[in-house]
């Protein structure tokens, strides 16, 4: 793919050249010859034949649509700004002066006038949520209700609206509305006292059930917690109090009748939606099943999809070899319906495994190297060491791309020494494996990213204390010590590692310019407060960019095509409302997209 790219620029300039009479200058190019079918081209260049045929097409070829006036921010190196960029169908063709770029005008070609409004190439969210997201929108979400009457009367409305539903299922409230992220069930019998009632939290990590559902799931005092979940009790009479987390979220959740594929491709219509009025042009789905990959699937093989979707396929780690294999087999047979060109990635890949080390620190199940404070445990570690071991190195044989939440310091470390391990047995290649989340590095682990090439995929808007997740229940439960080393972005690029961001979207908002904003104050989008939380793990604004371009587009092997602006790479492009490389830092979380572009086309804002 990266000859290719060099083949498209080469002949672009040498088309402007051509046309303008400038042969001295084609005489400076750097051209080699390839070798079978090579031919020539004045001063005696030699050229393959391909890209002869491509320089014939482009000497005659008309700009679709060339943008000026206003900053057009390639990221090809650090505040590089060109005045033109002109695209002729899915590519871009050129970007420079604005002089150079008239020469691509046809009577066809379409000039966007930017009124000084910034461009920049397309975002990539590098963990999110898209099915779910969605099928939340069209559901009953609860995001941003924090206050447990208002939870309670919204759920009281949707289930009386809704006397249709089975069951009645909510999405996305808020853990830290309640007094330790532990909700009862008596507050739900209340409101919905026949039928049973299965609502997740916002970080889809405990579910809030009433009385019906755990009678149901046959979940009782004598129930025990199964492998990697917990079901939270009263402490005098061990009665379940209706809070499930992890893994014992399925006791009940199991017994709910499934999406059907219509609603899911509904949902991902959605999400979708959502993305590209936002910018984002390139995302990784972070957990599919197969009901989720044939969503994909109808999506793409009608050419309907507005982005490039790279899927983790979700995985079992505790089973160690055999998850593995079962991963493989489902990537295989998934793989077999995308055909792939060694000219052009798809726009749906299966090349990711999605794994689970541990929980969240609010639930208190994500592992840690010690007690949560306070309390006599330390969390839950989805697979001892050597199982993790085995699992990751079979994959990484298999040369799969594997991608793992881990969010406490000892669930980071076992997939770091996991990585590790896998490169020790394997040898070093080119994996771009990557850890989502990384709420708590320990400092000794933090080099370890750029010793093992392993990509910090952060989701930098958990990274303030505007947020009372942070404050009730982050903050007591890790003590003062680990609190200072929540979310290190910066202390992970200063070391040398790669980053990239992701949103976690419909945990918390997909709204790119959120994070921006706190990756670069460590304080809330809408604060007052101008001092940063922990300003050692700050990073500049040109940083956070690039982690939703340069290092998104890395870490899904798109680099060559998508994450920076360039002659022949595809014109994944938007417009803010705003440059956010000049405005006051703390007004970055206002910016709106005014369009977005995917190969070339308009999917969000103005197509007149």
């Amino acid at each position: 793919m990266k000859k290719v790219i060099e083949d498209f620029s080469i002949a672009i300039s040498i088309r402007y050249y051509l046309k303008n009479g400038d042969s001295n200058k084609i005489s400076r190019m750097r051209v080699w010859p390839t070798g079978n079918g090579a031919g020539t081209l004045r001063q005696g260049i030699t050229l393959p034949a391909a890209l002869l045929l491509l320089m014939n097409t482009l000497l005659s070829a008309q700009a679709d649509l060339i943008f000026r006036n206003g900053p057009i921010y390639t990221l090809e190196a650090p505040g590089q700004r060109v005045e033109a960029l002109a695209t002729k169908g899915e590519r871009i063709l050129f970007t420079g002066p604005w002089e150079d770029a008239r020469a691509f005008i046809g009577d066809s070609t379409r000039i966007i006038d930017l009124q000084g409004k910034p461009l920049l190439p397309g975002f990539t969210d590098s963990h999110v949520h898209p099915i779910s997201g969605g099928l939340a929108l069209l559901g009953c979400d609860l995001t941003g209700i924090e206050h447990p009457d208002s939870i309670l009367a919204f759920l009281k409305n949707y289930a009386e609206a809704h006397p249709e539903k089975e069951w009645v299922r909510a999405d996305n409230f808020w853990l830290a509305t309640f007094p330790n992220g532990n909700p009862k069930k008596e507050w739900l019998d209340a409101i919905i006292p026949g039928r049973p009632a299965y609502v997740t939290s916002a970080d889809g990590h405990s579910a809030w059930v009433n009385s019906k559902a755990l009678e149901l799931a046959g979940i009782t005092s004598e129930t025990p917690d199964p492998p990697n979940g917990m079901i939270e009790r009263d402490e005098h009479t061990n009665e379940p109090t209706g809070t499930l987390r992890e893994e014992a979220m399925a006791l009940a959740g199991k017994l709910i009748p499934p999406y059907t594929h219509e609603e899911l491709v509904a949902g991902l219509r959605k999400g979708l939606e959502v993305a590209s009025s936002l910018g984002i042009t390139n995302l990784v789905e972070a957990s599919a099943g197969e009901n989720y990959v044939n969503a994909y699937l109808e999506l793409a093989e009608a050419e309907e999809l507005p982005a490039h979707v790279n899927i983790s396929i979700r995985g079992d780690i505790s089973k160690g070899v055999e998850g593995a294999r079962q991963v493989l087999a489902l990537n295989e047979k998934y793989r077999a319906r995308i055909p792939d060109t060694s000219a052009q990635k798809p726009d749906l890949t299966f090349n990711q495994v999605k794994f689970f080390m541990d929980g969240v620190v609010e639930g208190k199940t994500a592992a840690m190297l010690s007690h949560y404070h306070g309390d006599t445990h330390s969390g839950i570690l989805n697979a001892n060491p050597d199982t993790a071991i085995a699992a990751i190195t079979a994959l990484d044989q298999a040369g799969m791309q594997i991608h793992v939440h881990a969010i406490g310091d000892r669930g980071i470390r076992t997939t770091l020494d996991a990585f590790e391990q896998a490169r020790k047995q394997n040898g070093s290649r080119d994996s771009r494996h990557h850890i989502a989340h990384l709420h708590v590095i320990h400092p000794d682990d933090i080099p370890r990213f750029r010793a093992l090439d392993v990509i910090a995929n952060f989701q930098a808007l958990w990274a303030t204390l505007e947020d009372s997740y942070m404050t009730d229940l982050n903050y007591p439960y890790l003590g003062e010590e680990r609190v200072e080393w929540q979310y290190p972005i910066g202390t992970v690029a200063r070391s040398g590692g790669r980053l990239a961001f992701g949103s976690d979207w419909d945990v918390s908002t997909m709204d790119p310019f959120d994070a921006i904003q706190v990756a670069v104050t460590r304080r809330g989008p809408d604060s007052t407060v101008r001092e940063p939380w922990t300003p050692q793990h700050l990073v500049d604004v040109q940083t956070a960019v690039e982690g939703y371009t340069k290092g998104g587009a890395f870490l899904t092997f798109r680099e060559y095509e998508i994450g920076t602006l360039a002659s022949g790479k595809l014109a994944d492009l938007i417009i803010l409302d705003r440059d956010i490389f000049r405005c006051p830092t703390f007004e970055i979380y206002q910016t709106k997209v005014v369009m977005t572009l995917f190969r070339g086309k308009v999917v969000y804002g103005p197509v007149d």
